[in-house]
């Protein structure tokens, strides 16, 4: 029996761009998950703060994600008071889901520090760990970490169906060249965002004004 796939890609999304789209596009390709939720964080962990409101953040997510209606917005981060951690928001899913498969979506700089995350031992047996790569990214794991990926890891898809969680399966995806903090330094000297995020967030932020300063 292959269970119901449920994807979900964490984040702060500020702003979400069109590398955000291009990775989450080819893991949805790659998965043919049943549901895809993009997970805004609304108190990030690793970050002081966010430079937009959850508001603006959300807002930019619906606008950037109209075109793509196998995409989802998840604000249970945003609403939940408190760090959004997400060991916390994977146990919540799996109360909400118990029989399907949970399936997170790690970057491979994030997938990196995971040892370095709140109860992140308890992840990977609340849902699989799928890790995105570019072609020139390796993992740099530390020696519990790497123990634990080695024993999970898996090559084909389909696996991720036959169980509700616990393994892991590497993912080459394209390498766009653009972050959030490219945008924001370029929209601190007024430069075009036209080719990093799409046309009706670019409106938006410049609309709103946002990270201006």
């Amino acid at each position: 029996m292959t269970l119901k796939r449920r994807v979900v890609f964490g984040g702060t999304f500020d702003p979400v761009h069109r590398g955000h789209l291009a990775v989450a596009n080819a893991a949805h390709t790659a998965l043919a998950p049943d549901e895809f939720r993009f997970m805004p964080a609304g108190d990030p962990p690793h970050r002081d703060r966010t430079f937009a409101s959850p508001a603006h953040r959300l807002k930019m997510l619906d606008l950037a994600l109209k075109p793509y209606p196998w995409f989802t917005v998840d604000r249970q981060e945003i609403d939940r008071n408190g760090r959004s951690w997400t060991s916390l928001t994977l146990a919540t899913l799996r109360q909400t889901f118990p029989e399907d498969a949970l399936i997170l979506l790690l970057g491979q700089d994030s997938a990196n520090s995971l040892d370095s995350w709140h109860d992140w031992e308890c992840i990977p047996e609340l849902a699989h760990l799928v890790i995105m790569s570019r072609p020139d990214q390796v993992p740099v794991y530390g020696p519990q970490l790497a123990r634990e990926i080695a024993q999970r890891t898996v090559t084909d898809t389909a696996s991720l169906g036959g169980c509700s969680a616990g393994l892991v399966l590497p993912l080459q995806v394209p390498d766009v060249p653009v972050s959030s903090t490219l945008l924001r330094k370029r929209l601190a000297t007024r430069g075009s965002l036209c080719d990093l995020v799409p046309d009706p967030v670019a409106e938006y932020i410049e609309q709103q004004g946002l990270y201006r300063d």
